[in-house]
């Protein structure tokens, strides 16, 4: 179960008081203004609430698939990595001479 506690963990004592009586002073506030516009203050906050999500849930699809084709792309490097390492001992490798200058 969420605690409103938690959210108000790492703020001092005071800071957290000032921020639980402004809540309660606002709530009346706005459900007053809510009423009196009839609630179209509440249809318009569902509506962006409900937009808000959808964007989240297409953000978040994105960059899953974003991180599977990046974990594929590892995965296909790891298997090219290992396969030249079996071609290069099992002496399929370039073997060439090389020529070293030092100086």
């Amino acid at each position: 179960m969420f605690e409103l506690e938690a959210l108000l963990l790492g703020l001092e004592p005071m800071t957290a008081a000032v921020i639980g009586v402004g809540a309660l002073v606002a709530a009346p506030v706005l459900g007053a203004i809510d009423a009196a516009t009839g609630h179209n203050v509440s249809e318009a906050a569902r509506s962006s609430a409900k937009t808000g999500l959808v964007w989240v849930f297409q953000a978040f699809d994105k960059v899953q698939s974003s991180a599977a084709e990046a974990s594929e792309s590892f995965q296909d490097l790891v298997a090219e990595a290992k396969a030249d390492i079996r071609s290069s001992k099992n002496g399929t490798g370039d073997l060439s001479p090389r020529e070293v200058t030092i100086g």
